[in-house]
């Protein structure tokens, strides 16, 4: 769940399910004629659009910091208890792979990274690898993708795609939609400077893929106001990109019980957020 401030006496509260749709989009409108379309295509926007649907069995009936406030995405991993999200992205991964193989395997890899510090490529997060539940969960990771990996390379519709530098390339796509959804969906408006946490306007200098045997570039999110940003280089096959996705609005407070909470975050009102995305 992303939580932030929306006015002096309420929160918005985006849901992890909702910005992993927002994800989708951008990897659905990847490709123009300076940025190559990720392949397998519906493989790919499968797996950008379902990376954190595993968060549904957790924000059906969400939980409470210690303070009493819903609780930021950021850094919540360890803080929702033990096993509880490597429980519920293990349902997600399982969720992904029986629609789509090539999809399960990219989301697999994406929740590995989210433990890794994305596999090295985004050194600011943090590194779990240290829990021993952590470990079990890559090393499980890691035998099911194999597994994966095996009946894809059987398999007409995927085996062209299952080379390793393919396999790479499209987990940093999924690096790089996942990264560019958070920038979206965790401020609002869109220009506000309260958020301190969470990707840079570069996508924490993700590497962005081009084309084969092109180098990686560096996205640039440039907020112009409270609903607009240029990015630069525009890799979108069109211009401008509509940003639109779902929110919940509670009251700014700390609660003293859980039921407290889930009253006002059932009954709370919907907004729709819309952002829009130019080319230079």
């Amino acid at each position: 769940m992303m939580v932030c401030r929306y006015d002096e006496a309420r929160l918005l509260l985006v849901l992890q399910i909702d910005h992993s749709r927002v994800a989708g989009l951008f990897a659905a409108h990847w490709g123009n004629q300076d940025f190559a379309k990720p392949r397998p295509y519906a493989s790919m926007v499968l797996a950008a659009q379902e990376h954190d649907s595993g968060w549904w069995d957790w924000e059906i009936k969400p939980t409470l910091n210690d303070k009493g406030y819903p609780p930021d995405y950021i850094g919540s991993i360890r803080h929702l208890g033990q096993g509880v999200w490597l429980n519920f992205y293990r349902h997600g991964i399982e969720r992904a792979a029986a629609r789509d193989l090539y999809a399960g395997y990219n989301v697999s890899m994406h929740g590995e990274g989210l433990l890794t510090q994305g596999m090295g490529l985004l050194p600011y997060m943090p590194d779990y690898t240290v829990y021993p539940e952590v470990q079990q969960f890559i090393r499980e990771q890691k035998a099911f993708r194999e597994k994966m990996l095996a009946d894809m390379r059987n398999d007409k519709e995927y085996k062209d795609f299952v080379s390793e530098e393919q396999c790479w390339t499209n987990f940093k796509y999924m690096e790089v939609f996942d990264q560019m959804a958070q920038y979206v969906c965790n401020r609002y408006p869109f220009n506000s400077t309260e958020r301190k946490n969470g990707p840079t306007n570069q996508l924490s200098n993700t590497p962005v893929p081009v084309g084969p045997g092109e180098k990686d570039a560096t996205l640039t999110v440039d907020v112009q106001d409270e609903k607009n940003a240029i990015v630069k280089p525009y890799p979108f096959d069109v211009d401008p990109l509509v940003v639109s996705f779902p929110a919940r609005l509670v009251p700014n407070r700390p609660y003293s019980t859980h039921e407290e909470f889930l009253g006002d975050f059932y009954r709370g009102e919907r907004v729709t957020v819309t952002y829009r995305l130019h080319a230079p």
